[in-house]
This record gives structure tokens, C-alpha cells and sequence, in this order.
């Protein structure tokens, strides 16, 4: 039997990386994870890797959320508020914070690769090409939020097992560099599936647990402005994985009902982010468990010491429900959907506190965000109307028929939404009920922009309706970073960025801080964390 160190543990560094300008890593003997004639030939290490590195995800859930929410508008802190996280907020970031620490995430690409390394693919017939290609997305997806939150990327691609192994050199990519480098990693890759021959351990779906190839390269050629590539990736994940209700915005809805002249809401919605995994919305989540390796060390956190900021909870309040297409006031709930009962929070002021996160898992991924990246890939390729229909959905504009919605009878296939697969129809083939799209899943009131636009400026307005809507959809959930990070690049205008978060500080009375914080994001270098890089790193 192969001698492996502590795997399930997935602890390889005991140090903090990429925060020190004399040392890189200190590798000792004992740190090192694996034995070097570890996975030559056996599916059991394989396996062992596999869920190694997902053991790890656990170790970057707080992290993920704070830097991508509290950096942002839709999040702000309390009384309970530790002095790391109000730096988060405040965008006065020192090196030794926690939260802002790549450790965890450069652990999880270092036995990545030690599993890359030396998992033998040919043998049994192929039989661990699957483990090595759920292996790779990982890593893609790790060395994904280094670049978002640090701007570049120290670039390993083999096991650091020694000092000396960091005493070459190693590349140091841009931005634009890493997500062209990406991207040609997981094209050998394409035609593998992620893992599915596992089973479900304490409960919890392994396979939801691996980045989606198609969802992987959306991403990727998003940030890059490849929109037509970004979308044909995005539709091809959903047409390979819809079916009936799954993933398909037709369950867990708000609706909006008249009786007698008044309106009343009823919603599901909130079904979404309860104790249960909602199996129709949630592509990827991460799990925890007393048992699974550690339970769930960021909740106390993610529970307490953050909370809604007013100015999400005015979004929220400025929105009508539709009915029949209209706008409607509901007697029984005013404004979004997603906000009644306990959907997106509970409580007011500093006693607030975000509903969507549960103990026992984290959701990385759900079908939401996917339509609503594929409505903002398709409208940037020059298909506004497309993209609204997404947002909207096809049966709540009054002004067209469902079977005429732009979704259908297109040239191109990246663009068709096939009727028989998200639709059911009725006796002529129209479409009759299935995807609801975003807001339609809500019942909200569908939005539009002026038709005097031209084209340009009709995809910009179409832009910011996309970017809105994801954060009244997807608030807290740990994208309203670098959603907006990646508008304001597309679009080079800081500003973007810059007045959605000094907004927040103005809706809270803090003018002062509004001020400063515009002043600072306006200038894109002060997006990104600090990440001291040593000598060996070699930028071009």
C-alpha cells in the first residue's frame, strides 16, 4: 500500500503564502502530502486526491463570501464586526488579514497538482481520466479567484515538495495572460465528465461538488470579451443539463394572484436556501459536516457579523411586482419577491441578518447565475432583445406572444432556447409554461429599455438591467465583486464599480466615507488585495 499523509485532512501548508518578500513557502518533510510514487496506478489514491482537494473548498467558503460581498454594495457590517472584515469594507486592506490571505487557495492548487502529476490516466483503460479531469477544474476554478482578487497569477503548475523547488522560476501572468492560459489548460479536457462514479459520501452529491467544465470556460471568455464564446459555453451547459424542472427557472417561484381587484403574493422562492438542497436550482455547492472532514467554521461569521446593507434593502424595496405583465402592488408584501418571509433576510438594522446560508453547506453555483451570465454574454454579443427575454421571460410582456419571443427561430444555435426541452407547449407547439426567466420566476414586473436607443447604447441600458438584476437575484451569495468588477473593465469606466459601493456607504449617512471610497475605486489598481510577489516570479 502507498504511503500517503493525512489526505482527507488536504493540509499541505502551514505558512502563509505570498505574504512574505524572504520566503515563499517553508516546506518541511512532514508537510509534504503525498509519497513520490503516489497515484501511478490506483483508483483508490485517485479517489483519495479527489476528495482531498474538495475537503479543502471547505477552507475557502468565508473567504469567498466576505471578499466577494463586503468588498461590494449589497453587504455592510454591524456591531459584531471584526476589524479584519470592516478593512474588507473600508477597502483598507493590511497584508496579515486573514480574510485576504491566498494561502488556502495556493494549498489547494499545490495538491491539485501533485495529483496532476502523477496520476497515471492510461491505466485501466482510462479509467482515472475522469478523476484527473475533475482534478484540473478544480484547480482552474482555485487559480480563478487568485487572479479576481489579486489582479495576476503566480503561476505553479507542478508539486512544490521543497524549499528548492521554489528557488526556480515561475511565470507571473496578467490578467489577460492567465485567462488565455486557462483556457488552453482545459481544452485537452473537454470531452471528459466530471467524475460520477463515487458514491455520495454522508449524504452529499460528490459530483455537484466539481466546477462544470461549460460553466468554467463561460467564465473565462466573459472576462476575457469573448461573449459569443462565453454564451455558446453557457446554453451548451444548460442544454446538456435541463430537463423538466432542473434548471430550467420554472420551480421555486413567487406568485403573484388577483382576486376580487387585489393582489397577493405566495412564493417558494425561499425554498431555495433552506435545509434541504433545492436538486431543481443548485449546480455546485460545497458541504460540511461534523463528520466530513470539519464543520462549517464560517457561519458563525457569515451569520453575525454581516448584514444586509440599506442600500440592497432599498433595491429590493423599489420593485414591483407584475401581473399579466403589469405592475401590481401585492396587499400582503410590498416590493421584490425574494425578500418575503425569510428568502434573502430577516430583521432591521443592526439586528439584520442574511437568511440564504445554511450550516451544513454552501452554494458555489446555481441556475440563476448562469442564465444571468449567459443574458449578459448574449447581450454584449449583440443581442439585447435576447437577453431580455432571459431576464424577463417570455410570459409576462403583454406587447408579445410567447412563441414570437426572440428566444426562438434563430440562425444561430447559442441562441435558440428549443421549445420541447424548457417549454411545454399546446396543441400548436406555443409555448404554454416552463422557463419563467428571472424576474418572470418572481413575478416581478418586466423591465425594458428606451427603443430610441441605438444599438450601442441599447446594449450598455441592457447591460445595467442585467447587472441590477443580478444583485437583487443573487445578494450575498458571494459574486457582487466581481460582477461589477467586470462591467467596469468591459466597459472601462471605474465609475461603475466606484458608485455602486460608495453608494452604499451614502445610504448608510456615512458622506464622508462615501466620498473617500469613490475617490479610491476609481482608480482600478485599488481593486485588488495585496499579494507581495518574490523575485522568482517572472512577469513578461
Amino acid at each position: 500500500m502507498k504511503r500517503y499523509i493525512n489526505i482527507t485532512l488536504g493540509v499541505l501548508l502551514g505558512v502563509t503564502l505570498f505574504t512574505s518578500c524572504e520566503d515563499l513557502l517553508n516546506v518541511t518533510p512532514e508537510e509534504v502530502l503525498l509519497s513520490d510514487d503516489y497515484l501511478k496506478d490506483d483508483e483508490l489514491d485517485a479517489r483519495s486526491a479527489l476528495f482531498g482537494v474538495l475537503a479543502q473548498m471547505q477552507d475557502v467558503v468565508g473567504q469567498y463570501v466576505v471578499l466577494g460581498e463586503m468588498r461590494a454594495d449589497l453587504v455592510s457590517v454591524n456591531s459584531k464586526t471584526a476589524d479584519e472584515i470592516r478593512q474588507i469594507n473600508n477597502h483598507e486592506v493590511s497584508e496579515n488579514n486573514s480574510f485576504a490571505d491566498p494561502t488556502a487557495l495556493f494549498s489547494i492548487i499545490n495538491n491539485c497538482n501533485f495529483a496532476l502529476a502523477d496520476i497515471n490516466t492510461e491505466v485501466y483503460e482510462n479509467l482515472l481520466l475522469d478523476d484527473y479531469a475533475s482534478i484540473l477544474r478544480i484547480r482552474t476554478w482555485a487559480q480563478m479567484q487568485i487572479l479576481i482578487n489579486y489582479g495576476k497569477l503566480p503561476y505553479i503548475t507542478e508539486p512544490i515538495r521543497t524549499n528548492h523547488d521554489l528557488e526556480k522560476e515561475y511565470p507571473l501572468l496578467s490578467m489577460e495572460q492567465a485567462i488565455d492560459q486557462l483556457i488552453a489548460n482545459l481544452q485537452p479536457i473537454t470531452d471528459v465528465e466530471n467524475v460520477i462514479k463515487y458514491e455520495n459520501s454522508l449524504g452529499f452529491n460528490i459530483f455537484k461538488m466539481i466546477p462544470d467544465q461549460n460553466i468554467l470556460l463561460g467564465d473565462l471568455n466573459l472576462w476575457k470579451g469573448n461573449n459569443v464564446q462565453a454564451a455558446i459555453h453557457y446554453k451548451q451547459f444548460l442544454d446538456d443539463n435541463v430537463a423538466g424542472n432542473t434548471y430550467n427557472l420554472s420551480s421555486y417561484r413567487g406568485l403573484v394572484e388577483e382576486s376580487g381587484g387585489n393582489y397577493n403574493v405566495t412564493s417558494s422562492w425561499i425554498t431555495i436556501f433552506e435545509e434541504n438542497i433545492a436538486g431543481n436550482e443548485v449546480i455546485n455547492y460545497v458541504a460540511f459536516n461534523d463528520q466530513y472532514r470539519q464543520a462549517n467554521k464560517n457561519y458563525e461569521v457569515l451569520t453575525t457579523q454581516m448584514k444586509p446593507s440599506q442600500k440592497a434593502i432599498l433595491k429590493w424595496g423599489e420593485q414591483f411586482q407584475g401581473f399579466e405583465g403589469e405592475r401590481v402592488i401585492a396587499t400582503n408584501h410590498v416590493g421584490d419577491i425574494r425578500t418575503t418571509g425569510e428568502s434573502s433576510y430577516i430583521g432591521e438594522g443592526d439586528m439584520s441578518m442574511i437568511t440564504k446560508y445554511q450550516y451544513e453547506y454552501f452554494i458555489w453555483t446555481r441556475a440563476a447565475k448562469i442564465y444571468l451570465r449567459y443574458a449578459e454574454a448574449i447581450n454584449y454579443a449583440g443581442y439585447p432583445d435576447h437577453a431580455l427575454a432571459i431576464i424577463n421571460g417570455i410570459f409576462n410582456n403583454p406587447d408579445v406572444e410567447p412563441g414570437e419571443a426572440p428566444i426562438f427561430g434563430n440562425e444561430e444555435v447559442f441562441l435558440n432556447f428549443d421549445v420541447d426541452q424548457y417549454y411545454t407547449t399546446n396543441s400548436i407547439d406555443e409555448p404554454t409554461t416552463g422557463n419563467l426567466g428571472i424576474r418572470g420566476r418572481v413575478s416581478m414586473a418586466p423591465v425594458s429599455v428606451d427603443e430610441s436607443l441605438n444599438d450601442a447604447e441599447k446594449i450598455e441600458a441592457v447591460g445595467a438591467l442585467i447587472l441590477e438584476e443580478a444583485s437583487l437575484e443573487l445578494a450575498f451569495e458571494g459574486n457582487r465583486w466581481e460582477d461589477l468588477m467586470r462591467f467596469s473593465l468591459r466597459s472601462n469606466n471605474p465609475s461603475i464599480l466606484a458608485n455602486a459601493v460608495a453608494d452604499k456607504f451614502e445610504a448608510a449617512g456615512d458622506i464622508t466615507g462615501a466620498e473617500q471610497i469613490h475617490q479610491k475605486l476609481m482608480n482600478p489598481d485599488k481593486w485588488f488585495l495585496p499579494l507581495i510577489i518574490p523575485d522568482n516570479f517572472i512577469g513578461n
